[in-house]
């Protein structure tokens, strides 16, 4: 990895996405650390969250560096996700673990609905730069119909009424569209599980399992 000592926070930017993406990379697939080098989304942020940032960029990095250095594959879903957990200092049920499969995209979002980890199949079926995904509101990213909104609202508040306990999701599959892109994909996406990740015994953020292709 390049040092960024003595760099800009955007220098820094720059450093550490497109560090990402030469390692994503080497798996074939392409992902964009930016659309262009003035960094307009990452320039609004105030300096606190542009340090920010910075960091969930390192920890990115470092996650997929570990499973780079353990000679594992970054498309294996279940290993890259308990390399990130470790990373990150969160553990999750074995069971949870257990139902992860090679097809499936795994997530894991804090309680302000960030999302801190993503397996490499979301890529595939994103055309998002890694700014847009650090630097923008989820909410502006993405849309699905009013139906599918409230049934995902729903089957949070069922996980957040005992958020002890993975939850077996039964929402059926439906799209989701990228509403800011040049591409404009739209994503067949259907939730499995939701399930608690703790540190200290405390439930920190939440991980999610499911399907995910672009339709």
């Amino acid at each position: 990895m390049n040092s960024s000592s003595g760099l800009s926070l955007s220098q820094r930017f720059k450093v550490h996405s497109e560090n990402i993406c030469a390692l994503i990379g080497e798996t074939g697939l392409v992902i964009r650390p930016y659309s262009n080098s003035s960094l307009s989304f990452f320039a609004l942020l105030p300096s606190e969250e542009q340090l920010q940032v910075i960091r969930d960029l390192q920890i990115y990095y470092q996650i997929c560096l570990d499973v780079k250095m353990e000679g594992g594959f970054l498309r294996d879903p279940r290993h890259f996700t308990e390399k990130a957990l470790l990373r990150l200092g969160l553990e999750a049920d074995s069971f949870i673990l257990d139902q992860i499969r090679p097809n499936h995209l795994v997530e894991a979002y804090s309680f302000s609905q960030t999302q801190i980890f993503r397996t490499l199949l979301f890529f595939e079926v994103c055309s998002y730069t890694l700014e847009d995904l650090y630097c923008r509101k989820w909410y502006n990213l993405y849309e699905r119909t009013a139906e599918d909104q409230r049934s995902l609202e729903e089957t949070l508040k069922t996980f957040m009424a005992d958020i002890s306990k993975p939850l077996a999701v039964h929402n059926k599959e439906h799209v989701i569209k990228e509403r800011d892109s040049l591409e404009r994909l739209a994503i067949r996406n259907q939730m499995l599980w939701m399930a608690p990740l703790k540190k200290d015994g405390n439930t920190e953020a939440i991980l999610t399992i499911a399907t995910a292709s672009l339709a």
